[in-house]
Parts: C-alpha cells; sequence; structure tokens
C-alpha cells in the first residue's frame, strides 16, 4: 500500500473534495482511499501559521493554489524552500496564471512543482505518481499530531510513522515524558491491523500514558533514539525574506509537529542557541523553522539543523 501525507494550502475547499474529513483542530484531516493509495491532506484552519509550519515540516508532498499575491502565500513559499519540499503541484486561478506562478517560486523549491489547473481528477492521478522512499528497517518513530479518550478503548494517539515499523504489542518509548508505553491496537481506515510501516497515518490505542502526556509533537520511539533537550544548539541560515535582524530574544521553533516558544540565548553568523521551557523533541536531521511571529512582513527568521555532539 502507498501512504502519501499530501498539505493543501490556500484552497481549504480542496481537500474536502480530494478526501473524507477525518479530525478536526487547528489542522483539518481527511483522506482517501483508491486503488493501492492511501492520501492523508492536511491544511491549517485560517491559514495559521503554527499549524502550517508544522504541515510543512511533515508532509511528503505540497499543493498550493495561487489565489492571491498575499503575504501568507509568501510565507509557504519560503517554508516549502527551508524544508527543501520540492514534490508537489501548484494550482492556477484568475490571479496567477503560470507564468507568473513560475515568477513566483524560480527561487525556491517549488518551482519544480508540476502545474495544473484545479481538476481533482488530473490532481489524484499525479499524487499516485508519488511514491516517496521509505525506511522500514531503522528503529521506530512514530509522531503523533493528536490524542484522546475513547470510551472503552483507553486513550489513542492519531500520528504518523517516520521510519521503522509499529507492531501491536510493542514496547516503545514516550518523549519528552520519558514514559514506557505499550501499542494495544492498531488502525488504518478504520480497519484493524498487526503492523504498520513507515508513511502510514495510523491510530494508535496506547496503554502507560495520558492523553495530555501524549499531545501533539510528541515522538514514540526505541529508548535512546530520539534527542530531546531544553537547550539545542543550531547551525542557521538566515532567509533572504526576512527583513529584520536576528538577534537574541524571545521567538517560536517549529521542529516535526511541536511548536514552542524559544529563546535565542546566543548567536553568531552561522548558529544560534536556544532555549525552551518545555523540552524539544526531534531527530537530528529535522529542519527546525525559527518564526517571528511579530514580524511585519515575513515571520520566517530561517531554518536550522541541531548541531551534532
Amino acid at each position: 500500500m502507498n501512504h502519501l501525507t499530501v498539505g493543501i494550502f490556500h484552497d481549504d475547499p480542496l481537500s474536502r473534495e480530494l478526501g473524507k474529513k477525518n479530525t478536526e483542530s487547528d489542522i483539518v484531516m481527511c483522506s482517501r482511499k483508491i486503488e493501492n493509495n492511501i492520501f492523508t491532506f492536511m491544511y491549517p484552519v485560517e491559514d495559521r501559521l503554527s499549524p502550517k509550519s508544522q504541515i510543512i515540516s511533515s508532509v511528503d508532498a505540497a499543493i498550493v493554489t495561487f489565489s492571491g499575491m498575499t503575504r501568507e502565500l509568501g510565507e509557504t513559499l519560503v517554508m516549502l524552500d527551508s524544508v527543501g519540499l520540492s514534490k508537489g503541484i501548484a494550482v492556477t486561478s484568475p490571479y496567477a496564471t503560470t507564468d507568473q506562478i513560475a515568477t513566483l517560486t524560480k527561487d525556491t523549491t517549488a518551482r519544480s512543482f508540476s502545474v495544473e489547473n484545479r481538476d481533482t481528477v488530473k490532481i489524484l492521478d499525479l499524487l499516485k505518481n508519488y511514491q516517496p522512499e521509505r525506511n522500514t528497517t531503522s528503529p521506530t518513530v512514530v509522531v503523533v499530531d493528536h490524542s484522546f479518550s475513547v470510551k472503552g478503548v483507553g486513550e489513542v494517539i492519531l500520528g504518523f510513522i517516520k521510519r521503522g515499523v509499529v507492531r501491536k504489542y510493542d514496547k516503545l518509548t514516550l518523549l519528552p515524558a520519558n514514559k514506557e508505553v505499550i501499542v494495544r491496537s492498531i488502525q488504518m481506515q478504520d480497519e484493524e491491523f498487526d503492523e504498520a510501516e513507515a508513511g502510514s497515518r495510523v491510530g494508535l490505542a496506547m496503554k502507560g500514558a495520558t492523553v495530555e502526556e501524549m499531545k501533539r509533537g510528541s515522538m514514540l520511539c526505541a529508548p535512546d533514539d530520539v534527542r530531546t533537550g531544553s537547550t539545542v544548539k543550531l547551525s542557521f541560515k538566515k532567509s533572504p525574506f526576512y527583513s529584520d535582524d536576528v538577534k537574541e530574544g524571545v521567538f517560536h521553533a517549529t521542529v516535526g509537529m511541536q511548536t514552542l516558544p524559544i529563546t535565542i540565548t546566543e548567536k553568531s553568523d552561522t548558529s544560534i542557541v536556544i532555549e525552551s521551557e518545555k523540552p524539544i523533541v526531534y531527530l537530528e536531521q529535522d529542519t527546525f523553522l525559527i518564526l517571528d511571529l511579530n514580524a511585519k512582513k515575513v515571520r520566517i527568521m530561517g531554518k536550522a539543523h541541531a548541531v551534532k555532539t
């Protein structure tokens, strides 16, 4: 089964046309199964920056409708470029022709997006051909996007298997809570499974932690396989579209499905040190998006990666 997670930006109705709504919070998720393909579509409610950055940090591909030349569209393109996302579809509109889209995306990874009219049949056909490489041999990592209690079932998480394979009755470590948890059952598309592999979006009934401890951004993993800490040194590259100087102070950072207030305590031309009141959970290769929510123009300060220790 081919699993594909797709972010949809600046065209909320398109997500509901492509799939059936499953989950709604500040992120709306829809899904669709076609032949050997399972698609998960996500979009941020009201185009809010924090959930949008979480989606962009987590998807395999993106669909961007060029519905107006706005700051929000510019920020979407900057974030897609920051995480290196080059698979996707640029949808034309009365406000943007193919040539205009090419001009807007020429200095970003979105320049490689397929430019299409708003045709859901054609879009789904194109998505069927996207088959990202999956790492099913490394230790398991599951990134949580929602958690809740179900009467008669107990605590349930919804999330994406980032790598490895999850099996029923697996014992995993929940971070940052640092608790051992047990996978009681696995569901995909309302069906029960004994295992699920990297790329899948799953519902897992869990034992050993509370819903609050398994909130968005938490990871289920093998012990010592994921990094966590409240102080992180990062190699940093400022976005050319961020107009202010990067300075010490309070900002936000998104890595994976978590967005946290952080304080930049040290900075140089190529690195920063960030501190957070709550532990930050991340994989060594993850991209950090550094955000200035108070910026008057583009709010993406730049991208960063943890310095190897």
